[in-house]
């Protein structure tokens, strides 16, 4: 049986390279979420147009905008690349 959102899901990526990902809730890329959904803006599954059509990381979708039907996600926010934490400081002034 075929999953009726998947035709959303095609017209969604179809002209979207998912390499270059970041979702419009939290900004965060897709490495750092733990799923991209379909959102339909107008709450409406059949609506499959493209202008209605956002691709949302599973937190943003769940909890934001559908009110936590999940638990919460255990994701830490993304931290910046190939930059060392800080150091906390260590004696005073001299």
């Amino acid at each position: 049986m075929m999953d009726e959102r998947q035709p959303g899901r095609d017209l969604y990526w179809r002209d979207r390279d998912g390499s270059s990902y970041r979702c419009p809730g939290c900004g965060r890329p897709r490495d750092a979420v733990d799923g991209i959904e379909l959102h339909h803006q107008d709450r409406r599954r059949n609506n499959n147009d493209p202008d209605n059509l956002i691709g949302l990381c599973r937190d943003c979708h769940q909890d934001g905008e559908h009110g936590n039907r999940r638990l919460p996600s255990h994701l830490e926010a993304p931290a910046p690349r190939d930059v060392d934490a800080p150091k906390p400081a260590t004696g005073g002034p001299s």
